[in-house]
């Protein structure tokens, strides 16, 4: 039964719509009510819209905006789509993480993909699935200051150690922790390592993908530089939804052990990625 607001009577008053709105609310069967849209509403419209990044961020994203998608994470999205049997509408105005996560939040899309750690932050926002990819913390040291000091990892210890990450970097947040205001954001791989050539760092801290791309482009500028890795620090992956899409978050965390399971990611991984540090 829906109750009206009373205007007649000895005890007449008016009950603001809202307020009504939220005792009928309560009223319904729990099933019935706070309910996103879900998989089978992307089911049913044969649509699932997936956010990723405006540019390129090869190997995980290529190919230009308003053209098909490419890359590791390209192509895995598209596949999630074909195994759900839906059309792959993507979305390519975010400039940032938080814009992906901000888009997701508002519904401007049903998922979002571009190198996404389920940090503790953004997930006070929204859901992640399982990782269908982990990478690896790398540093590249100054080999001579390193020497110096008896190693890398007691040179990096120094309270006064400064060093350089790139911005969005899926390492950033345990260097913050780590380094805090002795931390150098810079825009691309190559700042990093200028900043540890002209001695105004001690290391370029990347992901294991990022800097051994960069090493295979650079290798006689990596011959004054010691490679050394946090095996503490492997962030993951993780595709994010809406928080109230949990049946959707359980069906693409089926597809990512489906994925595993069947050898796909693996091949993607080889084709885009190669093999970073033995992976």
């Amino acid at each position: 039964m829906l109750l009206r607001p009373q205007t007649s009577g000895p005890f007449s008053y008016a009950v603001p719509a809202l307020l009504l709105a939220c005792v009928q609310l309560l009223m319904l069967p729990l099933g019935s009510r706070l309910r996103a849209a879900d998989i089978e509403e992307i089911v049913t419209a044969k649509v699932l819209r997936v956010g990723v990044l405006a540019g390129e961020t090869p190997p995980f994203l290529q190919g230009a905006a308003g053209g098909a998608i490419g890359g590791l994470e390209g192509e895995f999205i598209s596949e999630v789509a074909r195994r759900m049997d839906v059309k792959l509408e993507v979305v390519r105005t975010a400039r940032t993480g938080d814009e992906l996560i901000a888009q997701v939040v508002s519904s401007r899309i049903d998922v979002a993909i571009g190198q996404l750690t389920d940090s503790l932050e953004w997930a006070k926002s929204v859901r992640f699935t399982k990782h269908y990819l982990v990478l690896q913390e790398v540093r590249l040291v100054d080999r001579l200051a390193a020497s110096r000091a008896g190693g890398s990892t007691r040179l990096l210890a120094s309270k006064t150690a400064r060093v350089s990450a790139v911005a969005g970097s899926v390492v950033l947040p345990a260097l913050q922790e780590e380094f805090s205001d002795r931390l150098v954001i810079v825009p691309t791989l190559a700042s990093a390592v200028d900043e540890v050539l002209e001695g105004k760092s001690l290391a370029a801290v990347g992901d294991d993908v990022a800097v051994m791309r960069w090493l295979k482009a650079n290798p006689a500028v990596g011959l004054r530089l010691e490679l050394s890795t946090r095996g503490d620090r492997r962030p993951g992956l993780a595709i994010a939804v809406p928080w109230k899409s949990d049946d959707l978050q359980a069906w693409l965390n089926l597809c990512i052990d489906k994925c595993n399971l069947d050898g796909t990611l693996k091949t993607l991984v080889n084709k885009h990625l190669g093999d970073p540090l033995a992976r």
